[in-house]
């Protein structure tokens, strides 16, 4: 093959996971703009109508159980198509949805597309592209969700303001995710380049092998405690800055918007911070600065100070997760697609338990209080990093 056949075939699959990565973001962006719209139509509490995402998310949960059995029988690519197939069903069926229970069942749908989608996006990277460039493609996958946050927020509104909130998913999800699914299959190979040979047979046969790796079990766990304190600080952020600061609502849109975009900043540089320090070395260090980024930021110095840190800390998130999953990805090659299953398994359960840690601070305790614990669990999994994983 020469070489401009190889640039063309990289340049291809780095386009392939962005807009993937960029796609699957659409249904979280309409849910979080049009929830008391969706709710409405339903005749339903925000706080009810807001269960369709939890749904997704515990769903997805156990649907990456199962696709750590599938990836030890099928290709990652008809995987990831069928994932995304999932998420064009997902809006399909949200668009077209007549009570509340047939819309809860189809934006859980996401669940199980993600469970299947994003596991395989990091086998793919790990099967097609040499060690030395996975934190770059990681890096787009992750840098294509805030920059879909960025130019989606607006063009959702539009549709939703002028033809209602299920035309979102008919006019933007269902054509953006379709785009996504036609560049995977022209730009993700058919077979993987770097193929592994799998010892072992069985079902079970890739558990075995994650849970006999001390350093991938470190590595999840790792994850757990730092989407834990990732997550959790991002969900409550807006709302601390407007009760401790009296900023007005309609400052949120914008502080959102540039915390996207310190996110995509932090996804597309962080091979830089992986090349200067390692794999490990990077991600301890970037999980160590966001404990301490989210407790400055939510002890209140002055507003100027809490924002500082907070875009900071949206940059250090974001390319800690894209090194957590770059060192998480090389632990058990033999078994990747199995462990990417469980990765996403272990950052839903940490996202899960954060927020249920973190809204019970809320209620007996202050944001202060809670910017510490929050920032403390960022340590914990710089900590296990450090210790107990190897590169």
């Amino acid at each position: 093959m020469a070489d401009s056949d190889i640039f063309s075939s990289k340049n291809l699959i780095l386009a392939s996971l962005f807009i993937t990565g960029f796609a699957t973001h659409a249904r979280l962006i309409i849910s979080s703009l049009l929830l008391i719209e969706i709710g409405a139509t339903f005749n339903v509490p925000v706080g009810i109508a807001g269960q369709i995402v939890t749904a997704a998310s515990v769903l997805s949960i156990v649907s990456a159980l199962f696709m750590g059995v599938l990836t030890l029988r099928y290709n990652s690519k008809p995987l990831l198509q069928a994932g995304v197939i999932v998420f064009i069903v997902c809006g399909l069926g949200c668009y077209l949805a007549s009570s509340f229970l047939s819309m809860l069942v189809s934006y859980s749908l996401a669940g199980i597309a993600g469970a299947m989608v994003f596991p395989m996006l990091g086998t793919i990277i790990g099967e097609t592209l040499p060690p030395e460039e996975r934190s770059k493609a990681l890096g787009l996958v992750s840098a294509g969700q805030p920059v879909s946050f960025v130019f989606g927020s607006s063009v959702v509104a539009y549709i939703a303001s002028s033809q209602g909130w299920r035309s979102a998913f008919l006019y933007y999800m269902i054509p953006v995710v379709t785009l996504s699914l036609l560049i995977v299959s022209i730009g993700i190979p058919k077979q993987s380049l770097l193929r592994e040979n799998r010892s072992g047979s069985g079902r079970l046969v890739g558990y075995k092998g994650v849970l006999s790796s001390r350093s991938a079990l470190s590595c999840l766990l790792g994850a757990l405690l730092f989407q834990a304190s990732m997550f959790t600080a991002w969900t409550y952020v807006i709302s601390f800055l407007r009760e401790d600061y009296l900023i007005p609502q309609s400052w949120a849109t914008a502080l959102l918007s540039v915390m996207a975009l310190c996110s995509a900043l932090g996804s597309l540089t962080v091979e830089r911070i992986v090349t200067r320090f390692g794999k490990k070395g990077a991600t301890t260090l970037l999980a160590f600065v966001l404990g301490l980024t989210v407790v400055i930021a939510y002890n209140p110095f002055s507003l100027w100070v809490s924002l500082f840190f907070v875009f900071l800390w949206a940059y250090v998130a974001a390319a800690g997760y894209v090194s957590g999953d770059t060192l998480t990805l090389d632990q058990v090659p033999e078994y990747r697609g199995t462990l990417m299953s469980l990765n996403v398994v272990a950052r839903n359960l940490g996202a899960t338990l954060g927020g249920l840690l973190g809204g019970s601070l809320l209620l007996f305790t202050n944001y202060n209080f809670f910017g510490v614990v929050m920032g403390m669990i960022g340590v914990a999994s710089a900590v296990v990093y450090r210790l107990f994983t190897q590169e």
